[in-house]
């Protein structure tokens, strides 16, 4: 199980803890672009979208893609996230909750969940099979949802 918590108040940077409470990860998230990095073992990894409309990918430290993922639809919260030869879809569980499922198929293997009703803290617990580079971007899709709904929330105050 691991847990985020944004390091500052009204940041989008997240400190990542496994549950013995050591840092694992770092999370970032442009405040105007949905740019952003995941640092993982003192790893840098660049998250970006490509165009306007294209991928977001997670380039390694060496410049690869180390996943890439594809909103289907501007009116779901989905992504189609790839990972390899592998194919996952990450989803709202529900209309209304904040709270993402990854699936393998049919098949759940890992969740991104809000700590509390009204809070930007995070819990994240997936499967042993999904890699560290992979959760973090999972975790950093979800948290981009979130911040575009906590955006467009403000903007319509």
């Amino acid at each position: 199980m691991l847990s985020a918590a944004p390091r500052r108040w009204l940041s989008w940077d997240y400190s990542v803890r496994d549950s013995d409470g050591a840092d694992v990860a770092r999370v970032t998230i442009g405040s105007w672009s949905e740019k952003g990095t995941v640092i993982l073992a003192e790893e840098e990894y660049r998250v970006y979208r490509r165009g306007l409309t294209g991928p977001f990918v997670l380039e390694g430290v060496d410049g690869a893609t180390a996943a890439s993922a594809l909103k289907p639809s501007a009116l779901q919260r989905k992504f189609a996230v790839r990972s390899g030869d592998r194919e996952y879809a990450l989803q709202a569980t529900s209309a209304l909750s904040r709270e993402f499922g990854l699936f393998d198929g049919d098949r759940r293997v890992g969740a991104v969940v809000p700590a509390s009703w009204l809070s930007r803290r995070a819990r994240a617990d997936f499967d042993a099979e999904i890699p560290p580079p992979l959760q973090a971007f999972v975790l950093w899709l979800t948290l981009l949802l979130w911040k575009r709904s906590s955006d467009s929330s403000v903007a319509a105050g």
